[in-house]
């Protein structure tokens, strides 16, 4: 393959993530998360909605953790071993909220997607904080609205 064809694959290519949750996995580009770190406990704060789980201290940062299931009307996810966060990048007002956490049900894998690999779900009924339901490589995926879910943690902070 010429060098040339190489490097507009490359360019046509998107690195994201399938990240899966309880139920469903979402899919998101790789630049919109800073890092996927083990589960650390939140301190809670009861006077908040039930999808704000709290915040935790990640690189001396304070970082609100959210369930995404819950912010759906669904139930949250369960206490499993191998529940991580993703610690996704501000988007809305990154000097408010410079990241915010959701919880998920295991490890993210890397996946190298092609624009045509990517078709809509019609099928699917899609939550308050999920863009659209979506094909990847033949594997549904949700792509969550990030803007959506770090304005509502925005709003109760």
């Amino acid at each position: 393959m010429s060098g040339e064809l190489q490097s507009t694959i490359a360019a046509n290519e998107l690195a994201t993530l399938l990240i899966p949750m309880s139920g469903k996995q979402l899919v998101l580009p790789n630049v919109s998360v800073a890092e996927i770190i083990p589960y650390i406990e939140p301190q809670a704060d009861d006077d908040k909605p039930d999808w704000y789980l709290g915040a935790f201290n990640w690189r001396n940062t304070d970082v609100p953790l959210v369930s995404f299931e819950a912010m759906n009307g669904e139930s949250s996810g369960g206490q499993g071993k191998d529940r991580r966060i993703a610690v996704l990048n501000g988007l809305v007002d990154n000097q408010r909220l410079p990241f915010c956490g959701i919880v998920t049900e295991g490890v993210p894998r890397l996946m190298r997607i092609m624009p045509d690999e990517v078709s809509a779900d019609e099928g699917a009924t899609k939550g308050p904080s999920e863009l659209s339901s979506v094909m990847v490589s033949g594997e549904k995926a949700v792509i969550p609205d990030v803007d959506f879910i770090q304005q509502e943690v925005l709003n109760v902070l």
